[in-house]
């Protein structure tokens, strides 16, 4: 409330202000109002409103960026011209709350200056995580939450900026300062998790691997972002030349988060090759604090009427205040890790006829880490080397464009993309330096990151259109990469698309666009089987549009939208080496979101304006394993580790943790309803008002499942609502004002 006070005081103090030249002398002779010009102009609108609200269930995932508070609010806006002095004004305001507002002003006298403002605010909720399964999933896991589920967990994110253009007065030359400051504060939830503890330090230190821990709790966030850059640009009738040079900050004020970890010691190097640590409190995700200095060229050059040049260079030196140490109890040591980032474009557009267009680019992309440390796992005297590896990025293309016709285009068009990895044998896995995980893509005893990668990428596309009646384009786009990054990254892939748009009659039209895309020769193999892994991805999307005037001043439209996503690859499921470990071929995982929306506007008689908008999305995924027993091998030693009775009774038990991970870890069901309309009445004095409703509703769903225990199994039956994340919002805001 103390901003939106500031706020409404100051715009009243500029009104008065602003609105004093507009009145004439007295001791002017008396002019005619029909020959007087205007000299000066201005509209200005004061709309403060006051919103209810209302929550049922869940309100941070249901509203989101909803501040969910009553509060009083408006909308100002304030334009003022002054011809004789060349003065422009222009303000608007839109406040929800104090914690949710814009803001938006801009001065400009004539060609010498040019001043904006710009401020931003606004609340993002996030998820409260707390629903882990842990005694579902194994008994060996054990939980602890310090947040409660209805907790809410809100970040609130401020932005401001400012900028001056200044001309010099008889030399094409203007100079610019601009600024920037962001602050985030609130609180977001921290999980960890530790491999060889209960959570208990009595417990831990009789028996430090008899649990896993996992632990959830606050994380205050508290940190500011700033930056202040000045430069100059040169502009003359064929070039224009800009620099600028810029200063970032990042500056902390947390206190970091601090978790429980056991010991992970188990005397046996050859069990678990992880790092040996005693039990203690130890830090959590910490963000560093860093400063940027950073340069950067801009040039614009027309060497003649038909060709165009577009460069830009930058190149910035960033200083990281990493922390390199953890240690019991929580410490940190801080040391310089310098990270600099060297970044190049280059856009050619030739127009050597009429009918052909070529645009030929170039960008490049580079990061250089300076930062190389070793450390120790089991093992204190065996040093492995680990550090942030330099990336460097280019690619260059090349399109084409032909009218044949003046209803038919062919496009195409060549890109060549190359990534390049120094440094890669700093990056193995922290917890497997020799690669035992199914990641790896490289020799045993090899960093798993590949040092270099390339890409080719052809298109070609039609262009059919006539005037206003009707326009299409379809084509495709085909992908071929050398040696992807991960096993998620495809070797090839196939894009087919086409859009369409139609107005029969003036006040209708309606269009479609369609894509399917076939990923296919993925890369990678399962280290522990040697067997090349499969995968195959069809991703299908589309989304059709209305909309229809059927008398003037009324306005309909709708859009549906449908994506799928068809995804079958290899998957590993374990349990422990020693008890069992399952390769299941081609495991077939689909995901399916659907939405649609419709919204009407309406307006009678230049005084009463009513809106309406609604929308729906549903959204379904999951995975879907064998759950046969029968199918699974025989494990050796699974009975007599894991304590079954027979071979049997492990695979069963075994199918039940796969249809348990199914619906748990990759089934979502998640509808989504959202409605929004506005009554606005505007009378013959000025004045306006009116009244605005909105209604969300979201809920979060799992299938087959009704309790979470580890003797509880899997009952049959459709999708039940988790009421940790469900929820419905209501607002209701009633506004009036004025506008002269």
């Amino acid at each position: 409330m103390k901003i939106l006070s500031a706020l409404l005081g100051v715009l009243i103090v500029i009104i008065a202000v602003i609105q004093c030249p507009a009145q004439a002398p007295q001791s002017a002779a008396p002019q005619s109002t029909e020959n007087a010009p205007e000299v000066t102009y201005h509209l200005t609108l004061m709309l403060p409103q006051y919103r209810f609200i209302d929550t049922t269930g869940y309100g941070g995932r249901v509203g989101e960026y909803d501040t969910l508070q009553q509060s009083l609010g408006g909308d100002f806006s304030l334009n003022f011209v002054d011809v004789p002095q060349h003065l422009t004004i222009k303000s608007t305001i839109d406040a929800i709350s104090r914690d949710d507002y814009e803001s938006k002003s801009r001065l400009t006298l004539g060609k010498w200056l040019d001043l904006t403002l710009d401020n931003r605010s606004f609340v993002r909720h996030l998820d409260n995580n707390f629903f882990f399964g842990a005694g579902a999933i194994s008994g060996d896991i054990v939980r602890m939450d310090s947040i409660a589920p209805e907790n809410l967990l809100g970040i609130r994110r401020r932005m401001n900026n400012a900028q001056a253009r200044i001309q010099l007065p008889r030399i094409p030359v203007k100079l610019f300062v601009k600024g920037g400051w962001q602050a985030r504060d609130g609180n977001s939830q921290i999980q960890y998790y530790d491999m060889g503890g209960s959570g208990d330090p009595a417990t831990d230190i009789a028996n430090p691997c008899a649990n896993c821990h996992s632990g959830s709790q606050f994380r205050p966030y508290n940190y500011t972002t700033r930056n202040i850059a000045g430069g100059a640009e040169i502009t003359s009738s064929w070039a224009k030349l800009t620099y600028q040079h810029e200063y970032r900050s990042f500056n902390d004020r947390m206190q970091n988060a601090v978790g429980l970890y056991g010991t992970s010691v188990t005397g046996d190097p050859t069990v678990e090759n992880i790092p040996t640590n005693p039990l203690g409190t130890y830090i959590n995700n910490v963000l560093p604090r860093h400063q940027t200095q950073a340069d950067s060229v801009q040039f614009t050059l027309a060497v003649a009427h038909h060709v165009t040049l577009n460069s830009d260079v930058s190149y910035a030196r960033n200083v990281s205040q990493a922390p390199t140490v953890f240690a019991y109890p929580a410490t940190q040591v801080f040391v310089s890790r310098p990270q600099n980032t060297f970044n190049a474009d280059v856009t050619l557009i030739w127009n050597p006829v009429s009918r052909l267009r070529a645009v030929a680019d170039f960008h490049q992309q580079n990061l250089l880490n300076d930062w190389v440390q070793t450390f120790s796992l089991f093992d204190p005297t065996v040093l492995y080397p680990f550090g942030n590896p330099s990336l460097h990025r280019h690619w260059a293309g090349l399109k084409l464009a032909y009218r044949l016709t003046k209803q038919f285009d062919v496009e195409t068009y060549y890109k060549r993309l190359n990534i390049t990895r120094s440094n890669t044998a700093l990056w193995p896995q922290i917890s497997s330096p020799n690669n035992i995980d199914p990641v790896f893509v490289m020799p045993t005893g090899f960093s798993n990151m590949v040092p270099s990668t390339f890409s080719n990428i052809a298109g070609l596309a039609l262009h059919v259109h006539r005037g206003e009646l009707w326009d299409a384009r379809t084509g495709y786009e085909w992908t071929g990469t050398h040696a992807p990054g991960y096993v998620t990254d495809p070797r090839t892939n196939h894009r087919i698309f086409g859009d369409v748009s139609l107005t029969p009659v003036q006040r209708l039209t309606i269009g479609d666009d369609v894509s399917i895309i076939l990923q296919q020769g993925f890369n990678g193999f399962f280290a522990a089987e040697g067997v090349p892994l499969q995968r195959s991805n069809r991703l299908y999307t589309d989304t059709a549009f209305l909309t229809v005037q059927p008398v003037p001043r009324w306005n309909v439209g709708g859009s549906y939208t449908y994506l799928q996503d068809n995804l079958k690859t290899d998957m590993q499921f374990l349990n422990d080496a020693g008890v069992g470990l399952f390769l299941q071929p081609l495991v077939p995982y689909k995901q399916l979101s659907q939405s649609f929306s419709v919204h009407t506007d309406y307006e009678m008689k230049q005084r009463m304006r009513f809106r309406a908008d609604f929308a729906r999305s549903i959204a379904h995924s999951g995975f879907r394993p064998d759950l046969n027993p029968a199918d699974y091998p025989v494990f050796p030693g699974a009975v007599d580790v894991a304590g079954y009775a027979s071979q049997a009774d492990f695979a069963t038990a075994f199918s039940q943790s796969l249809g348990l991970s199914s619906v748990l870890v990759s089934q979502v069901n998640v509808p989504q309803s959202i409605v929004g309309s506005t009554l606005d009445y505007h009378t013959h004095s000025g004045f306006d008002g009116g009244f605005r409703f909105n209604y969300g509703s979201y809920a979060d769903r799992i299938g087959r499942l009704t309790m979470i225990a580890p003797t509880t199994p899997v009952a049959p039956g459709g999708p039940v609502n988790r009421p940790d994340r469900s929820g419905q919002l209501r607002s209701y805001t009633v506004f009036f004002g004025r506008v002269w």
